[in-house]
């Protein structure tokens, strides 16, 4: 009851946002509908958004933003419709939409319970002037990366350490990629798509990978696919977690997958393939990090 009191104090004296349980039933009723079938690519936006500082904004002039821009749209539909700019900023509805993407996607796998994510949802974000649009880059992380530039991108933008970030790219287990947003395509755990679980590590070791242009030979994309036929796909992100990957300027790896030695990062790669609970408690605990990434000071729903 205190603590009840004192939440509705702060909501009366200080610039916040405030909402309730009752409001936030609310909020997951009228998006879980457009959550359950484009889980992935809320959590694609939960993540997008949070690069630069989660601030409910995204500049669709990046071409790395590109196949988002209809779930903002839908989302800023259900956003307005529904008053929820007198309860949230349009910066913490993402992260719960990210959030609700999520649940949705572990209620349809096996083995994995809602309780094994421990992630809970906090207020407080506040909106880029312009919201939900800006012209602002963030610089969203390239394709090819090797395994330091990876982990050090996260330890920059997020102050995650290692783990935390490969265990964040464990997010690639859901959705895939798209020849007209990226020029890439197929998902990464064929067939899997919507499924929140571990099985992206396995994949990762399970198969002997080959390296093969999807685009053209004027703008090449490089992607790593898995021999035994529509089984999955990685990316040099992806692969570099695993193997030490030398790549030119188009992304052509200068070694085969069996060539390339392993990276700084095969062991913890081995580790989330064998303990699915490990990797769903660094998952939690990076992605808690993502989202409190920004100058803001997030607050509890009492």
């Amino acid at each position: 009851m205190l603590l009840r009191i004192v939440f509705i104090v702060i909501c009366l004296t200080a610039a916040v946002q405030c909402i309730t349980p009752r409001d936030l039933r609310r909020v997951d009723k009228a998006i879980k509908s457009l959550a359950r079938k484009k889980s992935a690519t809320l959590l694609r936006l939960a993540f997008h958004d949070c690069i630069g500082g989660c601030d409910g904004c995204l500049n669709f002039n990046n071409k790395d933003n590109a196949g988002l821009q209809e779930a903002v749209n839908s989302l800023e539909t259900i956003y307005i419709k529904n008053s929820f700019n007198t309860l949230l900023s349009r910066a913490d509805f993402w992260a719960y939409a990210g959030q609700a993407g999520l649940r949705q996607a572990i209620s349809r796998t096996d083995g994995v319970e809602q309780a094994d994510l421990k992630i809970s949802f906090q207020t407080g974000r506040v909106d880029c002037p312009t919201a939900p649009y800006t012209d602002v880059d963030v610089k969203l992380p390239a394709v090819h990366l090797n395994y330091e530039d990876l982990v050090g991108f996260f330890a920059d933008r997020f102050g995650m350490n290692e783990e935390q970030a490969v265990a964040l790219m464990g997010a690639h287990t859901l959705g895939g990629a798209k020849k007209k947003n990226s020029g890439f395509r197929g998902s990464w755990t064929s067939g899997e798509g919507k499924l929140f679980n571990n099985n992206y590590y396995k994949l990762m070791l399970s198969q002997s990978w080959r390296q093969r242009n999807v685009g053209s030979q004027t703008d090449p994309r490089w992607q790593w696919n898995a021999d035994q036929k529509k089984t999955g796909m990685m990316l040099n992100a992806d692969i570099c977690m695993l193997k030490y990957v030398e790549i030119d300027d188009d992304g052509k790896s200068y070694c085969t997958f069996d060539e390339c030695g392993p990276s700084d990062g095969a062991n913890l790669i081995h580790k989330f393939a064998n303990s699915q609970s490990s990797w769903l408690d660094t998952f939690s605990e990076a992605f808690t990090i993502m989202q409190a990434t920004g100058n803001f000071t997030l607050t509890n729903i009492p």
